[in-house]
């Protein structure tokens, strides 16, 4: 039941609107979503700038002022944002990659409707089993934004969240959870796989057993 519900709770988290707060017009909102694996972690950000400041940051990524943001544009810009990431497991720092982007148009981003939407990717040494702790720190331009970070649910069954730790303004998050080992995982599914096929057999013979008892008193 609290598998259950800690999944559930993690679901109403990514479901849950944007609080009003994160559509002021002179903020620019940058949305972080983490999802670990065993040897690599996915790190998902959105950038929405308000209308006051959408002028200032379409600067930044249409560098060449012809009203388009190219791919080259948005990798680049995607680039100079994880250059202000900080991703550490264990306190070991690992290096983010840009995976794939996803630009807005320059009248959207005007609108204050505009997200650029990074994929990105780290590598984690394999770590031994047991609990670990994951921090990624968002430093792009704080002068003028607001921060969101949650760890999505992982979809190994090996990895379980036990905690999130956010600063007060969720520049940083820490993740706490847990790794089973793959011997334990692979042993604790056989054992049920043999648990199933023993209440099969027994209740094939419990039957089997009645099944012949009636016969013989007819």
């Amino acid at each position: 039941m609290f598998k259950l519900a800690r999944s559930l709770a993690f679901l109403l988290v990514l479901l849950l609107p944007v609080p009003a707060r994160a559509h002021r017009l002179d903020e620019y909102l940058q949305a972080t979503r983490v999802a670990i694996e065993r040897d690599r972690v996915d790190v998902e950000i959105d950038l929405t700038p308000g209308v006051n400041i959408a002028r200032q940051v379409t600067t930044w990524i249409d560098v060449n002022h012809d009203g388009e943001i190219s791919r080259l544009e948005s990798l680049t810009y995607g680039r100079e944002v994880l250059s202000s990431f900080v991703l550490s497991v264990d306190g070991a720092t690992m290096p983010l990659n840009v995976l794939d982007t996803q630009a807005p148009t320059i009248g959207d981003l005007a609108l204050g409707v505009g997200t650029l939407r990074l994929r990105t990717w780290a590598a984690i040494r394999s770590p031994a089993a047991g609990r670990h702790h994951l921090t990624v720190i968002n430093a792009h331009h704080p002068e003028t934004s607001v921060y969101l970070a949650n760890a999505l649910l992982p979809t190994d069954t090996r990895i379980q969240i036990v905690a999130q730790r956010r600063s007060t303004n969720q520049h940083s998050l820490t993740i706490d959870y847990d790794l089973s080992s793959v011997f334990w995982t692979r042993t604790s599914w056989m054992l049920g796989a043999a648990a199933l096929l023993g209440a099969m057999a027994w209740r094939r013979s419990r039957l089997g057993y009645f099944g012949i008892r009636r016969t013989r008193s007819v």
